[in-house]
């Protein structure tokens, strides 16, 4: 019996490789935050460093394909403005229905994208554990 891949992960080198080298990454990395991505056979995983923020100002929301991660600076005087600043990552497929894991410690946000795992419930957010 033939049995095919339900997920068709070609391509994904060459993104992954396009993402890396980017200039646009690495000035981003410099004015937000920054964020590498990883792959394993089971998992591609996405990390965040977000040094001195609390765990209620971090958001990861997810669109199609698109993961998006907000870090939300609340300054110590009232009367400055909330400031947030916002990383994305697009993925070559959609990640809505995706098993999507995510833990914050130490100052990273590690985000679990699972490559075969997917989930009944299709989510617009991600619920962050810390541990």
């Amino acid at each position: 019996m033939n049995k095919k891949n339900p997920a068709d992960w070609t391509g994904i080198e060459g993104w992954m490789e396009q993402f890396f080298y980017d200039p646009f990454t690495s000035f981003l990395d410099q004015y937000t935050f920054r964020v590498d991505l990883f792959e394993t056979s089971a998992y591609f995983i996405i990390e965040a460093e977000l040094n001195d923020v609390q765990l209620d100002n971090i958001k990861v929301e997810i669109n199609n394909e698109t993961l998006k991660i907000t870090k939300i600076m609340k300054p110590a005087e009232e009367d400055i403005q909330i400031e947030e600043l916002n990383r994305t990552v697009i993925l070559p497929f959609s990640i809505e229905q995706k098993e999507i894991d995510a833990h914050y410690v130490n100052g990273i946000l590690e985000v679990k994208i699972a490559k075969e795992k997917s989930c009944l419930l299709k989510r617009k957010s991600i619920p962050i554990q810390a541990n």
